[in-house]
């Protein structure tokens, strides 16, 4: 391990060596303390490695042993640092560009709030902007527990408040008290959500208006939202003139009744998908000004199917400087393409899960499911399976609808 760093360090060369005796120089490098390795042979030529310093050496030993030399590769922190002195332009670029990226990394360039239902994002920003927090602050600077203090005070609705780092990014987290809803005490009937046929009725305010056996449309009134008609006096004998006005109230009560339920799915009985098979190539691309260099090229024709991920982040311009930086980082991806069939009957339940996935988001949860159907349609095209599902259930079909008067 060691002399492997050692020979990084100081380089090395990859050398084929012709001739009639080969391996003469081989003997004449060896007595001259020149160390090589990796030697092997190959269409009567050897090929070794030697160090950089020594490859200056065996000019006179070549000609001793009749044999020519040719340099076949090199490597090394020398050759590397040759190339460098020739982009030196390249180099100060993406010294500058990370000397400048640790100076911006330093700085808070986005607010963001995460947590919010009833409170805008916005109203957030605004509080915490006034006492320090705001894009271009220093993140040292920004007092995070009195920024937190100041928004519980200010924002009544908060129960917590938590402010952290995220790179270049001040994430405000936030937990609103649950403050339970009042009560809606509004006139209203109870109506149907749906068509059906009434299995069950309990009224426990308003006056019924439908019975159990009765089929119902959408939107006909269940209970309606009115205290029943009462007589004055002993109610032996009622009046008109003496009968109390319906008072409006707030219907309440459980209807159930019988749903149906019909949705259709299809399946081909083949299909194309592709997968990730772990290989990627990715380019990286910095842009400071208007100049665009290229850290890192990447090469997607290796790969026969590829996907590709872009991820850009741009920091915007420092105070009052339009200097904008910018890096984007391309991953392409080789993709598998999987070629699979399904039988008859493993078509028919792909088609049966995507219509039964349509219904049960159309369901609500406390449905009761009494029968369940599924029916093959005949298609003109042999390559793709259609079922059609129907579902009948048992559930409470009732919703309150304000009211004004009757």
């Amino acid at each position: 391990m060691t002399l492997n760093v050692l020979n990084y360090i100081n380089g090395h060369v990859v050398i084929r060596i012709s001739g009639p005796m080969p391996e003469r120089f081989i003997n004449l490098c060896t007595a001259e303390g020149i160390f090589l390795w990796g030697i092997k042979s190959e269409e009567r030529s050897l090929y070794a490695h030697l160090r950089l310093k020594d490859f200056f050496r065996i000019r006179t030993l070549v000609r001793k042993s009749r044999n020519t030399i040719k340099v076949i590769d090199y490597g090394g922190f020398p050759f590397i640092l040759k190339k460098i002195r020739q982009r030196k332009m390249i180099v100060v670029g993406v010294l500058l560009f990370f000397i400048l990226l640790n100076i911006l990394s330093s700085y808070i360039w986005i607010v963001e709030v995460t947590g919010t239902k009833s409170i805008t994002p916005e109203t957030v920003m605004q509080i915490s902007g006034k006492n320090g927090l705001k894009v271009g602050l220093r993140k040292e600077k920004a007092d995070l527990a009195q920024i937190e203090k100041e928004l519980i005070l200010q924002i009544p609705q908060l129960a917590w408040v938590g402010i952290h780092f995220t790179g270049t990014r001040a994430v405000i987290e936030v937990v609103e008290k649950t403050i339970p809803q009042a009560e809606d005490k509004h006139p209203a009937d109870i109506v149907a959500q749906k068509d059906g046929i009434i299995t069950e009725i309990i009224v426990l305010n308003g006056q019924p208006n439908v019975k159990k056996g009765d089929t119902v449309k959408r939107g006909e009134v269940l209970i309606r939202g009115v205290i029943p008609l009462l007589p004055e006096g002993d109610g032996n004998a009622v009046r008109t003139e003496n009968v109390k006005p319906a008072e409006l109230t707030r219907a309440k009560g459980i209807v159930k009744s019988r749903v149906w339920y019909e949705s259709y799915g299809e399946s081909e009985m083949s299909e194309h998908s592709y997968s990730r098979t772990g290989r990627r190539d990715m380019e990286v691309k910095v842009k400071i000004g208007t100049n665009q260099f290229i850290l890192k090229k990447a090469h997607p024709d290796q790969y026969p199917i590829f996907e590709e991920e872009t991820i850009q982040k741009k920091l915007p311009g420092w105070r009052n400087r339009d200097l904008l930086v910018e890096s984007t980082i391309s991953i392409f991806y080789e993709l598998n393409d999987l070629y699979k069939e399904f039988s008859y009957e493993e078509a028919c339940d792909r088609a049966k899960n995507k219509a039964l996935s349509v219904l049960q988001a159309s369901m609500p949860e406390g449905a009761q499911v009494l029968t369940r159907e599924v029916t093959v349609i005949n298609t003109m095209d042999p390559g793709v399976v259609r079922v059609k599902v129907s579902i009948e259930t048992i559930e409470d079909i009732g919703q309150s609808v304000n009211i004004s008067s009757y």
